[in-house]
């Protein structure tokens, strides 16, 4: 039963403070944001709010690289940058993963994904029923060639709660097969509709470049044909300097021009239509690096605040490897400023030699959650301008590795589901 002190409204929860100045949360509140006694956490004031930001006493979603190996060879992958040994997760190394998950007080989410496509594992159905026994949801990210009508109907008896199809004209080049994943979404749409089964949503990633950005709209308007309940839109990440001309993002990244200033006025906006009238002025208002609000939420750029330490998440490599993100997964050379960067893999534990719950818990493991929670690193991404930039080694604030300041997943610039 909810506690009287707290009271559920249409958008959130209403609390009280009682006669030691303590908010009262529900248990059932307390315990999905992992606030157990003695934790501790990030309270943050904005204008006209708090801000908790949740901790995790272990983890909440996981990543899991079925393989790393993939059917296709896209200009755009980070193939082209590694030279990494490439493998499947064994089965042995699988199964000590979900003795670890299952052991765990609450179920997390889990995700097939990684660098690899994970449809390429032969075992891929047996893990996907195995993680639907263990995990809260379980979604899956793939390329779509290798989605056959055969596997969609086993997706659609196993419950898998999600596919995220990899959708951009950036893959057309390795479509000459002949197998093309629209055609694969299609099936999947008409097999729900057929089965009368909610499940699995469809979801598309949009890998958003200067060749392909227009495409996005009607990408959008396609949602009700194909059965499209989710989206999700990111830059290109250049693995190679061919890639940089691809690039929507050089002015985002720019200090001068995307950061508001300390001195710039607040402006608050109304909300108002987007067309040929106001475009133009809008654009200019919110380009002239001013605090701007439209309709109280704020335009400023996000600054450091990682999506995978914010969510609990960790990622598990083929090999059992286990990273705090999947930026750190693989060693590989992406591209900043025009200027290759090399990112070294950094692993806090492997799950063939530990439980996640101890790896979770390793001294390093959480003094790096703690140092990326703070995120008092050197905004690389905004400057570039010194060789610190070009690694994960070391930045100018004087942290060691690995460095985050030059991770675009931090700076809202690349996203994963």
């Amino acid at each position: 039963m909810m506690d009287k002190a707290a009271m559920s409204f249409q958008n959130g929860l209403r609390v009280q403070v009682d006669d030691a100045g303590r908010i009262t949360l529900p248990p059932e509140v307390g315990a999905r944001l992992g606030l157990t006694k003695g934790t501790e956490f990030l309270l943050e004031e904005t204008h006209h709010a708090l801000t908790l930001r949740r901790t995790f006493s272990q983890p909440a979603k996981i990543y899991i690289e079925p393989t790393s190996r993939c059917n296709l060879a896209c200009r755009m992958c980070i193939r082209h940058s590694w030279e990494e040994k490439q493998g499947h997760m064994s089965e042995a190394t699988f199964q000590r993963l979900m003795e670890s998950i299952a052991a765990l007080p609450e179920k997390p989410v889990i995700v097939f994904g990684g660098f690899g496509e994970p449809l390429f594992h032969p075992n891929i159905r047996e893990m996907v029923r195995q993680a639907k026994e263990t995990a809260s949801r379980v979604e899956l990210i793939t390329n779509g060639t290798l989605f056959t009508e055969e596997l969609a109907q086993e997706f659609i008896r196993l419950g898998l709660d999600l596919v995220w199809f990899s959708l951009d004209r950036l893959h057309a080049d390795a479509y000459a097969n002949g197998a093309n994943p629209v055609t694969n979404i299609e099936k999947l749409n008409y097999l729900r509709y057929v089965e009368n089964a909610p499940l699995p949503e469809t979801g598309i990633v949009f890998v958003a470049a200067r060749s392909n950005v227009n495409e996005l709209p009607n990408l959008l308007r396609a949602a009700s044909r194909y059965g499209i309940s989710h989206y999700m839109v990111t830059n290109v990440l250049p693995y190679t300097a061919e890639m940089c001309e691809e690039m929507l993002y050089s002015r985002a990244l720019d200090a001068m021009e995307s950061q508001p200033s300390m001195w710039s006025p607040e402006v608050l906006l109304p909300r108002m239509d987007w067309n040929e009238d106001t475009l133009m002025p809008l654009y200019q208002t919110l380009r002239a690096q001013n605090n701007a609000q439209i309709n109280g939420a704020r335009l400023t750029p996000a600054e450091g605040r990682c999506p995978f330490i914010e969510t609990g998440a960790v990622a598990v490599s083929w090999d059992g490897a286990v990273s705090p993100c999947l930026a750190l997964m693989h060693s590989h050379v992406s591209y900043l400023y025009d200027k290759p960067r090399l990112v070294s893999r950094y692993v806090v534990g492997n799950i063939n030699e530990a439980a996640l719950s101890e790896i979770w818990n390793e001294a390093n493991h959480l003094a790096f959650r703690q140092r990326v929670h703070e995120f008092d690193f050197s905004p690389c991404t905004l400057c570039g301008g010194c060789d610190m930039a070009e690694a994960n080694q070391e930045d100018c604030f004087g942290n060691t590795f690995p460095t985050c300041g030059g991770c675009l997943w931090a700076w809202g610039v690349i996203q994963c589901p």
